[in-house]
């Protein structure tokens, strides 16, 4: 299977996510193939590039669960059927280069820079209050 070996900000890919609630039960692999937005960050004393992936749902979200919801605009450059939600507190990490949860090269599309900027807030308010979850999958 061909791998991605440049995964970008803001892609949108195919990635059999393995939610925090599975992953605590033992399991390793995702139960399903969904959309899920790539994050890279700069992390470490060293600047490890690191990558986060977020999963992106067509139900709506819970009220315990923190989320983005994506705009029309957004949805059309990622191509995406609306609605649609980013999950924010809870986050796979995993090497995109070698990993076997990618389900296709090629990206889905794109979130701009500017919803991407919605997202990292997000995140690092959920990572502050003490909410999100990472699962590494490497």
């Amino acid at each position: 299977m061909p791998t991605m070996t440049e995964p970008e900000h803001g892609h949108i890919i195919l990635y059999s996510y393995l939610w925090a609630r599975e992953h605590r039960r033992g399991e390793e692999s995702g139960r399903k193939t969904r959309p899920t937005c790539v994050m890279l960050i700069v992390a470490g004393k060293h600047g490890e590039r690191q990558t986060l992936l977020f999963p992106i749902t067509s139900r709506p979200p819970g009220p315990s669960t923190q989320f983005v919801e994506v705009p029309e605009i957004e949805a059309r450059r990622a191509n995406l059927s609306t609605p649609a939600w980013v999950i924010v507190d809870e986050f796979n990490t995993d090497d995109l280069a070698r990993s076997w949860a990618v389900q296709a090269v090629r990206p889905l599309g794109r979130f701009s820079r500017r919803f991407m900027s919605r997202i990292a807030a997000a995140t690092a308010a959920a990572i502050r209050a003490g909410t999100a979850k990472s699962v590494p999958r490497r």
